[in-house]
């Protein structure tokens, strides 16, 4: 099948390093090895110790430096899943709920939208169904 994914962050710094897809090996050491092994390449001499997320992967994500708060998104889609996760933490209700809405505008119907494990979307009102403790859904249609 094919997919896309489109990568944001405020930080230039982090957004580069996400870009670059390289990680110790000890951060990916929960990970199933079978998952590291289909998806990773493992580094060699001066990256020894290190695992990079493959290049077929890397080519279908498309990166944004960008403010969630800015007026307009450099993309127009609707998606089936947002992860937005450890950012509402930051803001006060009115900004989070605000957030939240904007972003369940941007799923499809039937889409899900991912925060953080400490970010609560309770006393927000936002039309989404909770799923799970920090996954929410969009009704589908």
């Amino acid at each position: 099948f094919r997919w896309s994914m489109e990568c944001s962050d405020i930080s230039s710094t982090a957004l580069a390093t996400a870009q670059a897809g390289i990680y110790p090996e000890s951060r990916l050491d929960e990970m199933p090895l079978d998952i590291k092994r289909r998806y990773f390449q493992r580094g060699v001499g001066s990256q020894l110790g290190r695992l990079r997320v493959k290049s077929e992967l890397r080519s279908n994500m498309q990166w944004h430096l960008m403010n969630l708060f800015q007026d307009s998104y450099p993309f127009d889609s609707k998606f089936q899943v947002i992860f937005c996760r450890n950012v509402m933490i930051y803001f006060d209700r009115p900004s989070q709920e605000w957030l939240v809405n904007r972003l369940a505008r941007m799923l499809l119907p039937g889409g899900y939208l991912k925060v953080g494990h400490s970010e609560s979307l309770s006393g927000i009102t936002h039309g989404l169904q909770t799923i799970l403790p920090a996954v929410y859904r969009k009704a589908p249609k």
